[in-house]
């Protein structure tokens, strides 16, 4: 590692409440990876289906290849004024920014083949992808050299987008690829989908909110932008207002509805917590990462001991 570097990261651990290791391990994405294969496995086990688990590594490879190209295009651009821990530690491997993203496209390829997909689940899959590549268009590395951005317009949509995608693989899994003869009520399904993209949106708004700063300097007008952290925080209110609304709406109309009561409440409390403690939660590159996505772990394992799944 590079002087330079060392002193970045010694300068940002000494912010963090968080271990350096620890940090690290944030840094390079790995738990954002896993919380895909968390919330794909939360979706599958409350909708009472069994995918293989060749998905899960779909899941966790396919999200790392997206977030890390992010992160080696960003690392010279926004991320060194919003999360400058994560831009030195790309900027420090070179080498390994650059083949880390392409090695991880090739396993997620492999296990999804593996998994062996049916034509619907392809055309699921060609979706997200082709919306994890507009996203990826956005932080072109063109950005940081003056020169517009491709896409960059779409910036304002970039929230909504995320957790479209993300909403979207989450709950098609369970439905196309289930190993189950069971089906899911159409009233579960929605459900679920309803309660999950409301938090990803939580989520990103959120984050979008951390990353303002360097967002308006790098021209791009997200959402937070847009309306500042006043209207990202009432925003934020009124989706979780709606995320209490949606779990009301399956307690009182699914017949097992216990393992809905434990997806909701970890969705809503993990969501409902960080935002209420945003401003001690911000000031800290490393805990707010892990408190905004925390809340896809818990509903994954609230739901991995419940007897009670729905399923008709």
């Amino acid at each position: 590692m590079n002087t330079d570097s060392r002193r970045d990261l010694d300068r940002h651990d000494g912010r963090n409440r968080i271990p350096s290791s620890i940090s690290w391990i944030v840094a390079r994405q790995i738990p954002m990876a896993g919380s895909a294969a968390a919330i794909v496995f939360a979706a599958t086990r409350y909708l009472g289906g069994a995918v293989s688990p060749w998905w899960y590594v779909a899941a966790f490879f396919g999200t790392w290849c997206v977030y890390l190209r992010d992160s080696a295009a960003s690392c010279r651009a926004e991320d060194a004024i919003s999360q400058p821990r994560r831009a030195a530690v790309f900027r420090d491997s070179v080498r390994w920014c650059r083949t880390a993203p392409f090695v991880s496209a090739i396993v997620a390829f492999v296990a999804i083949a593996l998994a062996r997909p049916s034509p619907t689940t392809w055309a699921v899959i060609a979706t997200i992808g082709t919306l994890g590549l507009l996203h990826g268009l956005q932080n072109s590395p063109a950005r940081s050299s003056g020169r517009e951005r491709p896409l960059a317009w779409m910036a304002v949509v970039k929230s909504p987008i995320v957790a479209a995608a993300w909403t979207l693989g989450a709950v098609a899994l369970p439905i196309l690829e289930t190993e189950s003869s069971t089906t899911p009520p159409t009233i579960a399904v929605i459900l679920v989908a309803v309660l999950l993209y409301l938090a990803l949106l939580c989520d990103s708004l959120l984050l979008d909110l951390r990353d303002r700063i360097a967002d308006r300097t790098f021209g791009l007008n997200t959402i937070a932008v847009r309306i500042g952290p006043r209207g990202i925080h009432a925003m934020v209110g009124l989706l979780v207002a709606l995320m209490v609304l949606t779990s009301l709406v399956g307690i009182a109309g699914l017949d097992h509805a216990v393992s809905w009561r434990r997806i909701s409440i970890a969705c809503t409390l993990g969501i409902a917590v960080p935002w209420i403690l945003w401003r001690r939660l911000e000031k800290d590159e490393t805990t707010v990462t892990l408190s905004m996505m925390s809340w896809r772990y818990i509903a994954a394992a609230s739901v991995a001991g419940s007897a009670s799944i729905v399923v008709q």
